[in-house]
Parts: C-alpha cells; sequence; structure tokens
C-alpha cells in the first residue's frame, strides 16, 4: 500500500507541477511610439497651427500656418474652424521624445478627428501651412514629419514667413502686373511723340478773313466730305459762327 501511495503522491506532484508549467506567463506589452491620449472637446480655433481644448492650448506638431494679420491666414483658420468645430471631441497625440510643450506652455500634440482625419495633414494639402519645426531644421523627430514634407505645398519667404498657393499665385500675379506696367512706361517713354496737328484755319474767324490771308493758307472751298478737309470744312461752317457753308451744299468758303 506504502507503494502505491507513494506512486500516487508522485503523479500528483507531476500533475500540478505540468499544470503550472502549461500556464503562460503575461508579457508586458511594448510601449507605443506615438501614444493617444484621452479624447478630449475642442473650444475654439485659434489659427491654421494652433486650437484650444478643454485639456489646454494646443500647438500642432510640425506644420505652421500664417500668423493674424498675414495673407492665408482666414483661409487656414476657416479649414481647421471646418474640421474641428465647438465641442467635438478630438484626439490628442503625443510621439515618444517630442517636447510636451513649446516655450509658450502650450501642449504639442498631433491633432487628429475622431474619423481618423490628420489635421495638420488637411492643411498641408490645402497648400495652407509648410511642415516646420521638426528634425531637419533642429527640433525633436516626429514620426510623420517624412509624410508632412512630402505633403507640403505652401512655401517659405525669403523672411520666413508661410507663403500659401494662393498668396504666392497673387503675389506673382502682382509682380507680373507691376513688371508690365514699368515696361510700358518705359515703351512709352522710348517711343517718338506724335507730331502735334497744325489747326492753322483756327486763327481765321470767318471765311472773309481767310481769303484775305497773306500766309499762304487755302482759302477753299472745303468739302465735308473729303477727310483731309472735313475739320477745316466744320470749322468755318459751325465753328465761327458765320456759317461759312450758307447755302448747306457741304462746302464752305466758296
Amino acid at each position: 500500500m506504502r507503494g502505491i501511495w507513494g506512486l500516487a503522491a508522485v503523479a500528483a506532484a507531476v500533475l500540478v507541477l505540468t499544470g503550472c508549467a502549461a500556464e503562460p506567463t503575461p508579457l508586458a506589452t511594448p510601449p507605443a511610439s506615438t501614444a493617444a491620449e484621452p479624447a478630449v472637446t475642442i473650444d475654439s480655433v485659434v489659427d491654421g497651427d494652433t486650437i484650444e481644448t478643454s485639456a489646454g492650448t494646443v500647438r500642432i506638431i510640425g506644420i505652421d500656418a500664417p500668423e493674424r494679420g498675414e495673407c492665408g491666414y482666414d483661409e487656414a483658420s476657416a479649414l481647421v474652424a471646418s474640421l474641428l468645430r465647438p465641442g467635438d471631441a478630438v484626439v490628442l497625440q503625443l510621439p515618444d521624445g517630442e517636447n510636451d510643450q513649446d516655450q509658450h506652455g502650450r501642449l504639442l500634440r498631433y491633432v487628429d478627428t475622431v474619423d481618423g482625419v490628420d489635421v495638420a495633414a488637411a492643411v498641408l494639402a490645402a497648400g495652407l501651412a509648410v511642415a516646420r519645426y521638426d528634425s531637419t531644421d533642429g527640433y525633436p523627430a516626429h514620426p510623420r514629419e517624412t509624410a508632412y514634407r512630402a505633403g507640403q505645398l505652401a512655401t517659405l519667404t525669403a523672411s520666413g514667413d508661410v507663403s500659401t498657393t494662393a498668396c504666392a499665385a497673387a503675389a506673382q500675379a502682382a509682380a507680373e502686373a507691376e513688371q508690365a506696367g514699368i515696361a510700358a512706361e518705359q515703351q512709352a517713354a522710348q517711343a517718338p511723340a506724335a507730331p502735334a496737328v497744325d489747326e492753322w484755319w483756327r486763327q481765321y474767324s470767318s471765311c472773309t478773313k481767310l481769303k484775305k490771308n497773306t500766309n499762304g493758307h487755302p482759302t477753299g472751298p472745303f468739302s465735308r466730305d473729303n477727310p483731309a478737309e472735313a475739320a477745316v470744312y466744320d470749322w468755318f461752317a459751325n465753328g465761327t459762327g458765320n456759317n461759312g457753308d450758307g447755302e448747306g451744299d457741304g462746302l464752305a468758303c466758296e
């Protein structure tokens, strides 16, 4: 009996140990490179790269839109406002290695709608912002910077201001118009002046005085229907007040 009970005890111990070995040990989930934060709601839109939320002021990571008073400010702000309306839920994400806040105390976050729309990418695709403040210009790298750079349509001016596609086109058109105006002025200045028309007949107040002239001017008659004489005819027939075409036959100073 002892042998039987001894075998039974050994068998039971094996079963217990086998059951423990079969139980998998849980593995820790590796941290995501970009952690989504609890959803917050939109209070208002400041401009094309900044919003007010229930979590505080958020500066969207990786883009730069026109500032207030600059060309394109209204358009960029309107686009973001069309995506993020007051009271809407919004998803904020802080990539690993990115600063939590900027020097103004604003939260630095990716901003996505609950439907998965990347707000920054939408503003870039509309030509209303540039990709900026990432590893290419001395700031921390972020996972979306390559896509943001590829999707950029707007440009930076020599002074570092954002030039949206519409503003750049308007500036180009204005510059071309200015150059065309300058060229026209230069051409006009170089063109020979048209010779002044010698309206010699205006010095005579009547056909009678004309016929007495000693200046060698023609004395008539002048035909109303002759283009070369029409102005002279009109002067003596209508301009002097002496009715130089008294017969009304289309000839003045007969």
